[in-house]
């Protein structure tokens, strides 16, 4: 049986639509009308940071609190086309990824500011795709920003940065990150050192390939290096990254964020990680309570919700036998 695309996808929609109501939407999931007003910057999120909406409604806010013009997109009307790339449908990823390139055009940017690894490695790396703006991370867009940031609450903590090095861009963006965060007063950022075995960013396929032992290890010895240089917070550049490593909070040893959450609480902005705290309860009856008001507002099939809160946020055995957030 082939690759079920339908699933994956839906599953990403399923979750954005149990952790976020319409009416809670900036950001545009549906292409763009022929010729929409023209926006000097495209935020880009991609899609699977649908799942971790948090994020979302922090970059967006700010921006906003910048005073931008700017448009974001994201889902799977703008899908890059990795996916069907990795599964061998390589001219349905080409044709997708193309498409998506298109709908960036009509709003005539001055530059697309990319949000997902995996977008930008499939672009940049693959498709060596040529555009008529430019291109930044959100990192290093936001690093640029600073000067303009008028920072309100100071952040008392020490900060070590889950970061990938596989690859010139990652690397560029962990620098962009760090240097973002050692810009909020009061926040000191320690090194850590980054383990290539990670990959470019953390994805299923990670521990998959190393064996789940020996990823939730690695994480583990990340943890230990970056409590040992004195960090209280584990921050995670990419959402995939936060969304593998948050339930490892659980075991009391320091706080796993998103970098961006970090840098926006110094501007008084912030929003719940859901995600984390869902996978921190580990209790899927807890968590489907939670998500009622999102799965009434968004007409969600109760036992669609049901079954993917069940597979996503209940607890695991751990390798001693005990559980452990999955």
């Amino acid at each position: 049986m082939g690759f079920d695309y339908g699933k994956y996808f839906g599953e990403i929609k399923l979750t954005h639509d149990l952790t976020t109501r319409a009416d809670e939407r900036s950001w545009r999931l549906a292409a763009p009308e022929a010729r929409p007003a023209r926006k000097p910057i495209v935020l880009y999120l991609g899609c699977n940071v649908l799942r971790t909406s948090h994020m979302i409604r922090t970059v967006t806010a700010v921006f906003d609190r910048l005073g931008l013009d700017y448009v974001a997109v994201g889902g799977p009307t703008y899908c890059c086309g990795i996916v069907h790339h990795q599964q061998g449908d390589t001219a349905a990823g080409d044709g997708m990824a193309r498409r998506t390139l298109e709908l960036f055009k009509r709003y005539e940017p001055d530059e697309v500011v990319m949000w997902c690894p995996s977008c930008i490695y499939f672009y940049d790396e693959v498709m060596h795709a040529e555009v008529p703006y430019r291109v930044r991370h959100t990192t290093e867009f936001l690093l640029a920003q600073v000067p303009r940031v008028q920072f309100t609450v100071r952040a008392e903590r020490t900060v070590a940065v889950h970061a990938h090095v596989v690859g010139e861009a990652r690397q560029r963006e962990a620098r962009a990150c760090r240097e973002l965060l050692a810009s909020v007063p009061g926040l000191r950022v320690v090194p850590l050192p980054s383990e290539p075995r990670l990959g470019r960013s953390c994805a299923p396929a990670i521990p998959i390939a190393l064996g789940q032992d020996v990823w939730d290890g690695l994480v583990r010895d990340e943890i230990e290096l970056a409590r040992a240089a004195g960090a209280d917070t584990l921050a995670c550049i990419y959402h995939g990254c936060q969304r593998m490593t948050c339930g490892f909070e659980a075991e009391g040893r320091i706080t796993i964020e998103h970098y961006l959450s970090v840098f926006a609480r110094a501007l008084g902005i912030e929003f719940e990680d859901q995600f984390k705290k869902y996978r921190l309860w580990g209790d899927p009856e807890r968590v489907l309570e939670d998500v009622t008001p999102c799965m009434q507002a968004n007409g969600v099939d109760p036992d669609k919700a049901r079954a993917l809160v069940t597979a996503t946020f209940a607890r695991r055995p751990a390798p001693g036998g005990a559980a452990t957030p999955s």
